[in-house]
C-alpha cells in the first residue's frame, strides 16, 4: 500500500454525533497511521454558539491518529463552501483525500478498503470516487459477492484524487441538455429513481444547500463512476432532524455488520446493467419509504395539534 490518504472530517454543532463518528473512525485498523484534518465551521448565530463550542472542546482531546490538525473557521461558511474549500485545500496538497461528515459511523475496515481502492484505481481516470456506503442489504450481497461500480456518487463517506476533484465546478453550467433531452434527464435522475434534476435546478437558483448535487452533475457530464463496497461500511446516524440537509425519518437505514471482509476489487471500470436495474429498485423503494415517513409525521403532528 502506498502512503495513506489524509482524512477530512467536517463538523459543526452536533457534539454527540461527532463523538460517535470519531470513536468509530479511531477504531479503524489504519487510524493510528492516518492524518486527520478537522474543519470546524463557525456558528451562524448566538443560539448555536454553545454546541459549536462543545464540539470544538471535544475535538481538541482527540487521539488515536498519526496527526490531528483542527481548522476553526471564524466565520460561518455553510456546508457547500466548507466542503469545496476544505477538500480543495487538502487534496491539492496530498493528491488524494478521504472525506467524512459528522454523522457517519464507519466499519473498522473502512480506511483499509478506501486506501486500497485509491491505490488500485489512481490511474483509472473513469473512476471518480470511492465510497464506503452500499445501497444493498445482506441478501443482495449474496447476489453480487464483490464490489461494484455505479454511475452515481455517494456523499456518505467518499474519497477522490486531485485530478478528479479538479472537475468540481459550482457554477453549474451546461444544463440545457437536461431541459431538452428527456433521455439524458432520465439518466441523470438515475432512471427516475430520484429527482436529481430538480435538486440541481434548486441549487442553481440559489434555493439549495447541497454540494453533493454539484459534484454528481460534474461527474455525470464526463461519465465517471463510483466504487461501492458490497456490504455497507458506513452507517448514517444523522437522520434525526439535526443536520443541515436532513429530516427525521421513522425507519432505519443500513447497519454496518460485525464482519471481517476480504475485498474483491473489480477489473471492469463500468456499471453493470443488471446491477443498475437492481439499484434503481432499491432507490425507488427508499423514496416511497421516505414519502410514507413524511406523511406519517405530518399526520401525527396534526393529530397532536387537534388534541391541544
Amino acid at each position: 500500500m502506498k502512503s495513506l490518504a489524509p482524512i477530512i472530517l467536517f463538523v459543526y454543532n452536533r457534539p454527540n454525533h461527532t463523538k460517535r463518528t470519531i470513536e468509530a473512525l479511531s477504531a479503524n485498523y489504519l487510524a493510528e497511521k492516518s492524518e486527520l484534518f478537522i474543519y470546524s465551521d463557525a456558528p451562524k448565530n448566538e443560539s448555536e454558539q454553545e454546541n459549536v463550542e462543545a464540539v470544538r472542546n471535544y475535538i481538541k482531546m482527540i487521539n488515536g491518529f498519526k496527526k490531528v490538525k483542527i481548522i476553526e473557521r471564524t466565520q460561518n461558511f455553510g456546508l457547500v463552501k466548507s466542503i469545496k474549500e476544505g477538500v480543495s485545500e487538502i487534496v491539492n496538497s496530498f493528491g488524494k483525500v478521504i472525506v467524512i461528515e459528522d454523522d457517519l459511523i464507519t466499519h473498522p475496515q473502512f480506511l483499509e478498503f478506501v486506501n486500497k481502492a485509491l491505490d488500485l484505481y489512481e490511474e483509472k481516470k473513469e473512476v471518480f470516487s470511492i465510497t464506503g456506503y452500499s445501497h444493498f442489504d445482506f441478501k443482495e450481497n449474496e447476489v453480487f459477492n464483490q464490489l461494484y461500480f455505479a454511475k452515481i456518487i455517494s456523499t456518505w463517506t467518499w474519497a477522490t484524487w486531485s485530478d478528479r476533484w479538479a472537475f468540481y465546478d459550482d457554477n453549474i453550467t451546461d444544463t440545457k441538455i437536461l431541459n431538452s433531452d428527456k433521455k439524458v434527464r432520465r439518466k441523470f435522475n438515475y432512471d427516475n429513481s430520484y429527482n436529481y434534476y430538480k435538486l440541481l435546478n434548486d441549487q442553481r437558483r440559489g434555493m439549495g444547500k447541497s454540494w453533493g448535487i454539484i459534484w454528481y452533475w460534474n461527474v455525470f457530464k464526463v461519465g465517471g463512476v463510483t466504487l461501492y463496497p458490497t456490504a455497507t461500511l458506513v452507517e448514517q446516524i444523522g437522520f434525526d432532524g439535526s443536520g443541515e440537509n436532513s429530516r427525521n425519518y421513522n425507519f432505519s437505514w443500513e447497519r454496518i455488520k460485525n464482519t471481517q471482509y476480504e475485498f474483491i476489487f473489480p477489473n471492469l471500470f463500468e456499471e453493470d446493467a443488471l446491477l443498475r436495474q437492481k439499484l434503481v429498485k432499491v432507490l425507488k423503494k427508499r423514496k416511497l419509504m421516505i414519502l410514507y415517513s413524511l406523511i406519517k409525521s405530518k399526520i401525527i403532528r396534526f393529530l397532536n395539534t387537534k388534541k391541544k
